[in-house]
């Protein structure tokens, strides 16, 4: 019996060495091993009838209060008719420490916390849903209070918690530290929302204006009002939106909660066919919509409709959405299927936020955190199904707006643009006083061909040369076939003289060097012409004329293959001289051809015919 003992009291001492010592925690952690300070008294809890107490002063009375300990159990029994007060103190320190209390989430209608003064007065610190965030104790996401230790007693402190419903988190004791790093995480996920949801809205944008299906318009308005859910329901709204008003920090969560469900049903609604293939299904989705519209206006009515009913309502909506997507999946349609894929998760980031509510949740931090990733989850799933779903429109349109703007042969922008772009750089070179270029090239020697051979050459030539100007131009420039065998490039300013001769040395290099990988020495002879400097009133039409005129006297003068102009450009009558004298010699060979009838009869070519 003696060597039993002995050998149960050797194992009793094995456990104590090997596990560490227990002690009780009254106050939750952000970590499992946070550091924390034995507390002088622990934390103890009575309810109370509202508006019974006032003051601590009435615990210090003797009286039957029976105080309870607070366990990791233990809900606090708040209601509307019911408070809950709490008292526990800190120990004496050699130095004086600061500690943080931070309650549990935000559904909490208000939170007092009650210490003593210099002079033996109450000093309260609020928070909750009842005031302003800009009248917190402390300016944070949640209701926080901070705390400090004395070093010649112990600091006793009051808590007073008046809520709708039981109160199931416990608040932490926190230290700096850990209270910064519980910070700043939060601050992470809230990044992390702006930059999905920012990004998501954008694709939708973007994909809207591409496809012209205005599914991409309700999938827009479905991220943005989920966007604004999330962040007032996590405490962003009261915190950077509305820090002055205690009102809109009561009622926007219910509203935006109901915006979401109002535009999250209409999105369904269309995108998933049901108008044509399922119409009862499809009134009833605008049915729900219509409800949630005119339950996000009565919720704006602090205290018009009851809780539960709020929350019935938002579960009701949530389940029949999922309800008819399941039923459309099972009569067949695959595309539902996708869709119900995607909106599940977002059903489950309403739903987190009603169990909570319902008090089926008890930790407000961990619904919160679900719902943002799940939320996330299904906006991009559905985002993607609606992508490849719209793909061929897409793909489509984007065709059609590349060919009404691209040369197909050559790659280059049609001369139908050439009018609005060139305007406009004109006008901003002269607001800005800056300079410009404009680059007109000839494309010598070559002309279409009957010949089918010949043909199919030029037009590889042509792909050439558009890829040769688009590697030379810059990301903000353009680049036109402005005629059979002219192109043009805009090169926008501030730019200088040596830019824009280089931009043409690269041009006539490449060309070089491609006519002599091909062993065809004349394949690609270009004139360059350039316009360049600060635009005076200078037209359009103005520099384009002066380009094709020193590009006439390029081909009869010197062998230059660039040349530039001044801004000034060159005399604007030279064309009109040109064309009037072509006529005057055009009309005097006409008329000799009529009085002599045997030159009429032969049918010489005239100079209107283009000679090859």
């Amino acid at each position: 019996m003696d060597r039993k003992t002995s050998w149960r009291g050797f194992l009793g001492v094995l456990l104590c060495l090997a596990l560490p010592p227990g002690q009780a925690q009254d106050f939750g952690r952000l970590y499992g091993d946070s550091v924390t300070i034995t507390l002088a008294e622990p934390l103890q809890w009575v309810a109370v009838p509202k508006g019974s107490i006032a003051s601590p002063d009435a615990f210090t009375a003797a009286g039957p209060w029976r105080l309870q300990p607070y366990t990791g159990t233990t809900a606090l029994p708040t209601s509307a008719s019911q408070d809950v007060w709490a008292t526990f103190a800190l120990p004496p320190t050699e130095s004086l420490q600061t500690w943080f209390i931070r309650l549990p989430g935000q559904a909490l209608v208000k939170a007092s916390l009650f210490s003593r003064g210099p002079q033996g007065e109450w000093l309260i610190q609020s928070a909750g849903l009842a005031l302003a965030p800009v009248d917190w104790s402390l300016r944070t996401r949640v209701p926080s209070f901070e705390l400090q230790t004395r070093t010649d007693r112990m600091q006793t402190y009051y808590l007073r918690f008046e809520n709708n419903r039981a109160l199931t988190g416990p608040p932490m004791l926190l230290s700096p530290v850990e209270y910064v790093d519980g910070a700043s995480r939060v601050g992470v996920v809230i990044g992390l929302m702006w930059g999905m949801f920012s990004v998501l809205a954008a694709l939708s944008l973007a994909a809207f204006a591409m496809a012209r299906n205005r599914v991409f318009l309700w999938f827009f308005a479905v991220v943005i009002t989920l966007m604004f859910t999330q962040l007032v329901l996590i405490g962003y709204g009261g915190w950077r939106m509305w820090p002055q008003s205690a009102y809109l920090n009561q009622v926007m969560g219910w509203v935006s909660s109901a915006l979401s469900m109002a535009a999250g049903a209409w999105f369904c609604a269309h995108a998933s066919y049901a108008r044509s293939g399922h119409p009862y299904i499809y009134r009833l989705l605008a049915a729900i919509t219509a409800g949630s519209l005119l339950m996000a206006g009565l919720m704006a009515i602090p205290g018009l409709i009851p809780r539960d009913l709020r929350n019935l309502w938002l579960a009701l909506a949530t389940l029949t959405i999922l309800s008819s997507l399941v039923w459309m999946s099972v009569r067949g349609q695959a595309w539902n299927r996708l869709l119900l894929l995607g909106t599940a998760p977002i059903a489950l980031a309403a739903l987190a936020r009603i169990f909570y509510n319902a008090g089926w949740v008890m930790n407000l931090e961990s619904a919160q955190a679900a719902g943002v990733l799940s939320a996330m989850v299904g906006l991009l799933w559905i985002f993607f199904a609606l992508a490849w779903r719209s793909r061929a429109a897409l793909f489509s349109n984007h065709r059609i707006a590349a060919l009404a703007t691209y040369d197909p042969a050559s790659g280059l922008m049609l001369p139908r643009v050439m009018e609005g772009r060139l305007s406009q750089m004109l006008l901003r070179a002269r607001r800005r006083r800056s300079e410009c270029g404009v680059v007109l090239l000839r494309w010598l020697n070559q002309a279409p061909s009957p010949d089918e051979l010949s043909d199919q050459k030029r037009s590889i030539a042509l792909s050439r040369i558009g890829e040769i100007m688009r590697r030379a131009a810059r990301d903000m420039d353009t680049v036109i076939r402005y005629e059979e065998n002219l192109f043009l490039m805009l090169v926008e300013g501030p730019v200088n003289r040596e830019a824009v001769s280089e931009v043409s040395t690269k041009i006539l290099a490449d060309c070089i060097r491609l006519s002599d990988k091909l062993d065809e020495p004349d394949a690609f002879n270009l004139h360059i012409a350039i316009w360049h400097g600060t635009p005076g009133e200078q037209t359009c039409q103005q520099v384009i004329d002066s380009l094709k005129t020193r590009l006439r006297r390029m081909s009869s003068g010197p062998r230059r293959y660039v040349q530039f102009i001044d801004a000034a450009g060159e005399p604007a009558s030279l064309p009109a001289e040109e064309s009037s004298r072509r006529e005057g010699l055009v009309a005097k060979i006409n008329a000799i051809e009529i009085s002599h009838p045997a030159l009429h009869d032969e049918q010489p070519p005239t100079l209107d015919t283009p000679v090859r």
